[in-house]
């Protein structure tokens, strides 16, 4: 072994050599430099993807539980109202907001009332228009003659159309996320 080898503070000093021990330190803060941000995009590309699929799933679950209640409800007087409570309740999880849209159709015919959730529109009724009977504000749906007798009965449809916000605005500031579903309505057979 060479002298140089030995000494302290030579080109290939030991582990109390200062050179060897700044280069390792100076390339560990490279990597680091590296590698944090990378860590980061991953980390909130997960987060965002992972609420914008939630708010996604929410609203085709949204949609699905006010088609069903449709179904269910079928010519009754409250039937949209009833459809829309179904609709807010479910988007309840991704915190519904102003301008969420809700259509309630026939698929066939393509006939129906659009309704936008607007919090304390007036009456007691978040919808515009309200479709509440019982409201101060209310405003009866176009489609309303629905044929609920057996054994053939129309279809109902609902369209659920919800604005999701991106938090970093990275990918986009908003997406709209839109779910329709229809289901046969369910014949009435007995009078209340």
């Amino acid at each position: 072994m060479s002298d140089a080898r030995m000494q302290r503070g030579g080109p290939l000093c030991g582990p109390s050599g200062a050179p060897s021990e700044i280069r390792e330190r100076g390339a560990t803060l490279v990597e680091a430099a590296i590698v944090f941000p990378l860590l980061f995009l991953v980390i909130f590309a997960i987060l965002e993807f992972g609420l914008a699929f939630k708010d996604d799933l929410s609203v085709g679950h949204a949609a699905r539980e006010g088609a069903r209640a449709g179904a269910t409800f079928g010519n009754d007087a409250y039937a949209n109202i009833l459809v829309l409570e179904e609709v807010a309740g479910t988007l309840g999880t991704v915190s519904i907001g102003d301008g969420t849209i809700t259509r309630i159709y026939n698929p066939v015919t393509g006939v129906g009332d659009n309704y936008r959730y607007e919090p304390g529109y007036g009456g007691g009724c978040d919808w515009f228009p309200c479709p509440d009977p019982d409201s101060l504000v209310y405003s009866p749906p176009v489609w309303s003659d629905r044929d609920v007798s057996a054994p053939r009965t129309d279809r109902i449809a609902v369209r659920v159309q919800f604005t999701h916000k991106w938090i970093t605005g990275f990918f986009a500031d908003t997406t709209d996320f839109t779910h329709d579903v229809d289901f046969q309505i369910e014949p009435q057979i007995f009078d209340p």
